[in-house]
């Protein structure tokens, strides 16, 4: 067996006849298949006494006869999915063939041949992202139809092209679901840190898994204002991740019900031929104490799927006005206390008065970045405007930007040049130094531009 906790797409699987379920199978191998069916229930199933139930109508259905007409493996696969649902329509249930046909054997009967095709398999997939766009209005979108693991890197630089944005619309319409690690990495994106948003219990061992929000390596969006349309196609992770968003409010979900599939669990060999996938846990919101399985996620925009993504920009124009509107006041409130300090400088007489300005004025900025309100750009502007009229201010600036963004070597560059001008040169050359080997270290396009400034400083120094 090979074991992968990952909510499943099995729902596309299932129903999908193809070449490799057209197998004529007798009623011999149908007792066997259903025998052997029954006893992974009955070890894996996460809920034991539906298990048995289950595992009662199978012996049931068998002996009456349901899977007579069944002659071909991929008809009997779905003809078991959809009688071991029926006891507790659990989605994650499900049987589908595990087996290469004869005529394809030829071509994938080396490890290299097999590993060709699973990479192209994958690639078409695209990392499970289908698009990524900014539309009018400053409305960041995007759509995934799965969670792929280690797919994170394509998440960054995706949230990369919306981190300024004014509100995001995920469409998760199509999502079948996938590694919940990575719908753990995406909400992590939208959540403070450090937050549970689902507890998983497994059977085998008595385990629960409590799953907390972290740390991303891109911008996270933890007030931005988010939309996500979900429809009956919407599955497993894409579930996850939309009921973690309505619980916590986080979110406003627009479309159709979701499918309603919460468990997670195992792939298991059932023969050479099938391979079924039973869920082995089950999900816990800490805030709701229940979870979406056998209901769905339900929208508190009910709408149909045509008219659902329309409905996402209307409502996501009108929230990003709003956005905008709040940023600017907060963006004004600090400017005006930045405008208060620099009309003070004329009573600095100590050090220590120097001292504590520079203490405010990082404070402000400080704030600002964590409010999402200035960047490394916005802070070298407010230093550059203040170099001529207010040198001292401008130095105390340009210092709190090495401190806000210390991996920038162009934030250390400025500071350098203004302490060179104000007559710090053994400050101005120590800046200088940190800027090149941040440079070095990033491989920077730019590193040879600031190696001859490094030897400049230098030279003048001398």
């Amino acid at each position: 067996m090979k074991s992968f906790f990952i909510y499943s797409i099995l729902f596309i699987i299932v129903f999908k006849v193809d070449v490799f379920g057209q197998k004529n199978i007798n009623d011999k191998f149908k007792k066997e298949t259903i025998s052997k069916i029954n006893l992974l229930l009955e070890e894996n199933y996460v809920f034991p006494d539906q298990a048995e139930s289950i595992v009662k109508h199978l012996n049931k259905s068998l002996k009456e006869g349901k899977f007579k007409k069944y002659e071909l493996l991929d008809s009997f696969a779905i003809a078991l999915t959809k009688e071991i649902r029926v006891v507790n329509n659990d989605k994650h249930l499900g049987i589908w063939p595990a087996f290469v046909p004869e005529k394809e054997k030829v071509n994938l009967d080396n490890d290299y041949q097999l590993y060709l095709k699973n990479y192209d398999d994958t690639r078409k997939k695209a990392n499970g992202f289908n698009e990524v766009k900014i539309i009018d209005g400053n409305i960041g979108y995007l759509n995934t139809s799965f969670f792929l693991s280690e797919t994170n890197q394509t998440i960054d630089s995706y949230l990369y092209l919306l981190a300024n944005t004014d509100a995001v619309i995920i469409d998760l319409t199509d999502n079948g679901g996938g590694n919940p690690k990575t719908v753990n990495y995406l909400c992590s994106y939208f959540l403070e840190n450090k937050l549970l948003i689902n507890t998983l219990y497994f059977r085998q061992g008595n385990r629960k898994d409590e799953i907390f929000t972290h740390q991303v390596n891109g911008k996270k969006r933890v007030d931005v204002p988010l939309f996500v349309i979900i429809g009956p196609k919407t599955f497993s992770g894409a579930e996850e991740f939309s009921y973690n968003m309505q619980s916590l409010k986080r979110a406003i979900l627009i479309g159709e019900n979701s499918g309603g599939a919460a468990n997670p669990g195992d792939v298991f060999k059932i023969n050479t031929d099938l391979e079924i996938f039973i869920p082995t846990g089950t999900s816990t919101n800490p805030i709701t104490k229940k979870n979406w399985e056998g209901i769905g996620v339900i929208p508190e925009i009910k709408i149909g799927a045509e008219e659902a993504y329309s409905k996402s920009v209307e409502l996501a124009r009108e929230a990003a006005i709003i956005y905008r509107n709040k940023k600017a006041a907060e963006s004004k409130k600090l400017y005006d206390e930045l405008q208060l300090i620099f009309s003070q400088e004329s009573l600095l007489v100590s050090e220590k008065d120097t001292v504590k300005m520079d203490e405010q004025i990082l404070q402000i900025f400080t704030k600002g970045v964590d409010l999402d309100l200035f960047t490394e750009k916005d802070i070298n502007f407010f230093g550059s405007q203040n170099i001529t009229k207010n040198p001292l201010i401008a130095e105390s600036i340009l210092k709190c930007n090495t401190i806000l963004y210390p991996k920038s070597p162009m934030t250390y560059l400025a500071y350098g040049d203004l302490l060179e001008q104000n007559g710090k040169k053994d400050l101005a050359l120590n800046n200088f130094g940190i800027s090149v080997a941040l440079a070095e270290e990033q491989k920077a396009p730019y590193l040879e531009g600031l190696k001859r400034r490094y030897e400049k400083a230098k030279s003048n120094k001398q």
